[in-house]
């Protein structure tokens, strides 16, 4: 019997709502240095990115709202502010804690590239004070600031943090392109 357990644990993993609910797929955006999975295909706007750090900053934000979950990856060119990268970091973690709850904390880390360069980021949850749940994790690489946030509506009515933890563990920046 202890034997079956794991085929037990992977057939209940892989019949479960979470895993039959979306069509889970990696989407590579090249010009942007990443690539990570959305439940079902995002759409791309631009806007400013709102930030005390400089003005007249833009983001590139790819995102698509799935079962009352919004998921949302944010790219902003740090060219001529890179030395400022820490910076958007922590900025876009201070504003998070102050709109709600701290629920948690994390150091999450992505390896890519030759050698295995480690690049860490910031995971923070927050239950804010309108209802929502948003875990959100940014990182600096690639001269760009990311920022991958899984905002749960209040609408949903269940704060599960699997679905919304898988989005931002699906991020890769091994992916080719301009530099």
């Amino acid at each position: 019997m202890p034997r079956m357990f794991p085929l037990i644990a992977a057939l209940a993993i892989a019949g479960s709502p979470v895993n039959a609910a979306a069509d889970w797929r990696e989407y590579v955006y090249p010009d942007d240095r990443f690539a990570i999975q959305f439940p079902a295909e995002p759409r791309l706007r631009t806007a400013p990115y709102e930030t005390g750090i400089a003005s007249g900053v833009s983001a590139r934000i790819y995102s698509v709202e799935f079962e009352n979950i919004l998921f949302e990856a944010t790219v902003v060119d740090l060219d001529r502010l890179i030395e400022h990268g820490a910076n958007f970091v922590i900025e876009a973690t201070d504003k998070l804690q102050n709109a709600g709850e701290v629920v948690f904390h994390d150091f999450p880390r992505i390896a890519f590239g030759p050698g295995v360069v480690l690049t860490y980021g910031l995971t923070t949850v927050v239950d804010t004070k309108d209802g929502r749940r948003i875990r959100s994790t940014s990182y600096v690489a690639n001269r760009r600031f990311y920022k991958i946030d899984a905002i749960v509506l209040p609408a949903r009515g269940d704060k599960d943090q699997i679905v919304p933890s898988r989005f931002d563990q699906t991020l890769r920046f091994d992916v080719a392109g301009r530099n």
